[in-house]
């Protein structure tokens, strides 16, 4: 039997009722997918320490169940034949080669992206000057979560050929920074020591990790010169890092009112 005859003889097998079920059950796993998301975060609220460990696993444990979910319905459902089989996996390869290049090269790259790991769910990276949290890592898109809570959704392909940093590279710690302008004439070794002391006592910060403060010469757009202090430190928790500058900023702002020591906005 040609494969036209075997297609012909496969398509004539098909009922409304079989598509319905197939539809069905597409629906089905689209829920349980969701409904596992809505697990791991309320799992993560009760065990906050293993956020990073869970939510590396569920993208790829979505993508095993849509898989495997997809092709079991198909072949038990409407069992098609070898022949049958074949041609529509050369048939839809492809037309997804041509019609959709995009998002297939998408879903390969969420592939290789929960494979090689340059980064999971619940990481603070940095892609194309945009910085925040991974939230999801679907078979389209990635999306993060920004610093001012806006959603930003990225095509996952877009990862395999531009640079993308990790601040957290999937533990719960993550080293930030924050950068305070001082006056030249100001005393640069008590305002290190102010910034240290802040940064000791607030309650984001691990203190069993060294706190480091740095200053260079930093020549601003109106043309004035100041020294920018850097505190560098590691934040218990990553999602902690704008409460953590917050903080840091207010406690050292007034220690330096009541030294003497001048600020500079660049």
């Amino acid at each position: 039997m040609s494969r036209a005859q075997s297609l012909y003889k496969f398509l004539l097998k098909l009922s409304i009722e079989d598509i319905i079920i197939f539809v069905v059950v597409v629906f089905c796993l689209s829920l349980f997918t969701k409904f596992v998301k809505a697990l791991s975060r309320f799992i993560t609220k009760k065990f906050p320490n293993k956020r990073m460990f869970i939510f590396g696993w569920v993208p790829l444990f979505n993508f095993i169940i849509y898989a495997t979910g997809i092709i079991a319905t198909v072949f038990i459902l409407f069992q098609p034949g070898k022949e049958v089989s074949i041609g529509f996996l050369a048939s839809a390869l492809v037309a997804m080669g041509f019609a959709l290049k995009d998002p297939v090269a998408s879903m390969i790259s969420s592939i290789i992206l929960l494979l090689d790991k340059p980064f999971q769910v619940g990481d603070r990276i940095t892609f194309k000057n945009v910085y925040g949290e991974v939230i999801d890592i679907g078979l389209r898109s990635v999306k993060l979560l920004t610093l001012d809570e806006s959603i930003v959704t990225i095509p996952n392909h877009q990862f395999l050929t531009d640079l993308v940093s990790s601040s957290s590279a999937g533990n719960l710690k993550m080293m930030t920074t924050v950068d305070i302008h001082i006056s030249p004439s100001s005393n640069l070794a008590q305002a290190k020591e102010i910034l240290e002391k802040v940064a000791q006592n607030i309650f984001y910060v691990d203190t069993s990790e060294k706190i480091i403060v740095v200053g260079k010469e930093v020549l601003g757009i109106s043309g004035v010169v100041s020294i920018a202090m850097r505190t560098k430190c590691i934040i218990k928790d990553a999602r902690t890092e704008r409460a953590f500058q917050t903080e840091l900023l207010i406690n050292a702002n007034n220690e330096f009112k009541k030294h003497n020591i001048t600020q500079i906005v660049n």
